[in-house]
């Protein structure tokens, strides 16, 4: 099958001879990286890197006022559409349980959400928060129903364990736009950002897959390693929050959970959005764009530590649960790494991030299917 981007390709021009990145104590040398390429100019670089990011700043601001305008024009009355969502039969029983050891202590949560408004909603959702006797959080749970018809109503029945006994629960509730509605804008917001980026960077996009095919072995094997190195890290940032107390995921992951039918089409959206458009935006601005804001006199470990928090940060920052951003900067160290590592191949990374992602995809399906 004929390759779309083959003659942006063959337009790359030949780097000169290559030369080395510094290297980090003990760590293998990095792929090479060409000092004298035309196409790491810093005037051009900066410009380029500048365009992209007004680029993916502005497509944010964009799809946010989008959403927004959105949601008022359909919802003007935000109080008295809420007023209207009527709580029924809430009840919260708790219990010293022996079913799950080391978690002795169990809060069954019970209620109805009706919306009694004369018209359907996108959706009803309601947040419990427990806490011990100390006001401490000892976790959260989130529950939520999309086009909820006038009658109809999310229905809350579940059991929740936990290690310390729970005191008080604490439950908002309310209204939002649909699942798939936000599924659908972020799959153009993301398509639209993607192919965006491939215009404004050709030149450069051009050149790393050409180095990318010309030592393919190499490349593949720095992909590999990352996704390996992410596993890790995962694992590490679960016992770091296990150690500080944190239970509970943040927004991010339950907002992507929420997207999650057993829909073909919506399952297409996902999978474009989160394992193709993502890794595209999210490894240029975060790691191609925010390295060449640093001089080389600094070295690799400022721009990857640097990329990595703020890469961790901008998963957590809109709710603002910070502690839950330790497995997303703990990645955007293995994502630094790799991509200094592999001579700045922008391509390594988006394959270290598609993995990643396939790999959360295809858990979400299986459980929306009852794999497990």
């Amino acid at each position: 099958m004929p390759n779309p981007y083959e003659d942006l390709f063959k337009n790359a021009r030949t780097p000169a001879p290559a030369a080395s990145e510094p290297a980090l104590p003990g760590s293998p040398e990095p792929a090479p990286v060409d000092s004298s390429d035309p196409l790491d100019d810093l005037f051009k670089t900066r410009r380029t890197n500048l365009m992209l990011i007004v680029v993916y700043v502005l497509g944010l601001v964009l799809v946010n006022v989008a959403m927004y305008g959105i949601f008022m024009a359909r919802y003007p009355e935000i109080e008295s559409i809420t007023a209207n969502i009527v709580e029924i039969g809430i009840t919260s029983s708790h219990v010293e349980s022996d079913l799950y050891e080391g978690f002795p202590y169990a809060v069954t949560i019970v209620g109805r959400y009706e919306n009694r408004n004369s018209f359907s909603l996108g959706s009803i959702y309601v947040d419990y928060t427990f806490l011990d006797r100390e006001g401490k959080i000892l976790g959260k749970s989130s529950y939520s129903e999309d086009e909820v018809e006038s009658g109809g109503g999310l229905v809350v029945v579940d059991t929740l364990y936990f290690e310390t006994e729970v005191a008080s629960v604490v439950r908002e509730y309310g209204f939002d736009m649909s699942s798939t509605f936000y599924l659908v804008v972020n799959a153009i917001h993301g398509f639209a950002i993607a192919v965006a980026f491939l215009l404004i960077d050709r030149l450069h996009l051009a050149d790393r897959w050409r180095r990318f095919r010309k030592s393919w072995k190499s490349m593949v094997g720095h992909i590999v390693m990352g996704e390996v190195q992410v596993y890790l890290v995962l694992i590490l940032s679960t016992l770091a929050m296990d150690w500080l107390g944190i239970s509970s995921g943040s927004e991010n992951e339950s907002a992507i959970a929420s997207m999650f039918k057993p829909d073909a089409l919506v399952l297409v959206a996902l999978f474009l959005t989160l394992c193709v458009f993502t890794p595209i935006i999210e490894e240029t601005i975060f790691r191609k764009v925010f390295f060449g804001l640093f001089p080389k006199r600094f070295g690799p470990v400022v721009p990857i530590v640097a990329s990595g928090l703020v890469f961790g940060l901008m998963h957590v920052v809109a709710a603002g649960d910070y502690l839950q951003s330790i497995p997303y900067v703990m990645m955007g160290f293995v994502f630094g790494y790799v991509y200094w590592i592999s001579g700045k191949n922008v391509y390594v990374t988006i394959g270290v991030h598609f993995l990643n992602n396939l790999v959360s995809f295809l858990i979400y399906v299986a459980a929306i299917y009852g794999a497990f």
